[in-house]
């Protein structure tokens, strides 16, 4: 809803807010209330209108972002009970936030700048999960079979933000509940890719929670095309993995945390996602196991699984995995059909090649 057509209501509220405010101004009715509530109510009633005020916004108060996304890397990292098996890999993992007063804008509804922020705890958790085991025996020198160039280099491994963006599809209302529902979308020599969708609050009824077994899930499975009508708006985000200065292979790391299958013989790390025409916007480099030009990522989807077939029954076999119907094939699959999306958000960053010099429009300050 455009901010003229909300006019009436931020202009009813401004009056509101200005009647209270002369309200309270008055000898007369501020007599009324010590008469009522006490003397000493009244002398503080700024104060105590100040702390409601800041207790409804608690989550935009100084600070608060960073105990928000601390909290959910440390209990991801050190708290979180239970395991997360190979097999729930691309589940998704739930926060759930409110739309505040502080959060809203002009038109009286989620600024678009604070998604970010609810997002940013949201990530945190999914990544502090996904990591919790992998970055940790790395950093214990747990390296055999990785290369000695990663070996020989120096630095501690660690997770870095590449890049985010957000898809916005309906407003979200003062002080609305929503969730946020984030999973791994795939990944690929440097790039893990993560996708979060924000929804109405309980809109979305979990099969199954495996990290919370102890909490009631729903038996009925839901229709997703139904589900769509209640996304607020989604968001796709990039991670890489460090060693120092050296960016190492997400699988790698997936692998430390036991999340991965068992892999295959001859199946290698999977090479680097890239965008090398523009005529062909859905292009990535060769396959390991081919070496020849470039090709489309349905090619190499069809490719692998043709690969991964030959290996198919003997993962069965050999799999010492909780539930051996997930295979690599099975996770391969997923990721190859994940990344025929995040292709296209990894292309965007050619627009940095877009920055321009020469004349511009002119230049403004915040202020003045």
């Amino acid at each position: 809803m455009s901010a003229t057509s909300r006019l009436p209501t931020i202009a009813g509220t401004l009056t509101l807010g200005a009647l209270i405010a002369g309200l309270t101004s008055l000898p007369s009715f501020r007599a009324y209330l010590t008469k009522h509530i006490g003397a000493s109510a009244t002398k503080h009633m700024w104060k105590l209108a100040a702390a409601v005020f800041a207790l409804a916004n608690l989550k935009n108060l100084p600070g608060v972002w960073h105990i928000r996304v601390l909290r959910g890397i440390l209990y991801q990292l050190y708290l979180q009970p239970s395991p997360q098996p190979p097999k729930y890999l691309f589940a998704p993992l739930i926060t759930s936030s409110r739309n505040t007063l502080y959060d809203c804008d002009y038109n009286f509804h989620k600024s678009n700048s604070t998604y970010f922020a609810d997002l940013d705890v949201a990530r945190a958790h999914t990544v502090g999960c996904l990591i919790r085991t992998g970055l940790a025996r790395l950093n214990r020198g747990d390296e055999d079979g990785l290369s000695v160039e990663t070996t020989d280099a120096k630095g501690s491994y660690y997770v870095a933000l590449g890049a985010v963006s957000c898809f916005f599809q309906k407003q979200i209302e003062p002080l609305q509940a929503f969730e946020i529902h984030t999973r791994v979308l795939s990944w690929d020599r440097k790039w893990l890719y993560l996708v979060s969708h924000i929804v109405k609050k309980g809109a979305v009824k979990p099969e199954a929670y495996v990290l919370q077994p102890w909490k009631k899930a729903r038996v009925q499975k839901q229709d997703e095309e139904e589900l769509k009508k209640h996304i607020f708006a989604t968001s796709v985000a990039r991670y890489c993995f460090k060693k120092g200065r050296l960016t190492i292979n997400p699988e790698v790391v997936l692998e430390r945390s036991r999340l991965l299958p068992p892999r295959p013989d001859g199946v290698g790390l999977p090479p680097r996602t890239e965008a090398i025409s523009d005529s062909t916007p859905a292009e990535v480099a060769p396959t390991p196991a081919k070496g020849a030009g470039a090709m489309t990522v349905d090619a190499v989807a069809s490719q692998v699984t043709s690969r991964l077939g030959d290996y198919a029954e003997h993962v069965k076999k050999e799999a010492a995995v909780e539930d051996e119907s997930w295979t690599w094939e099975d996770m391969e699959t997923e990721r190859l059909r994940g990344l025929k999306t995040a292709v296209h958000f990894d292309r965007l960053s050619r627009a940095h090649d877009e920055l321009r010099g020469g004349e511009v429009l002119g230049e403004f300050g915040d202020y003045w």
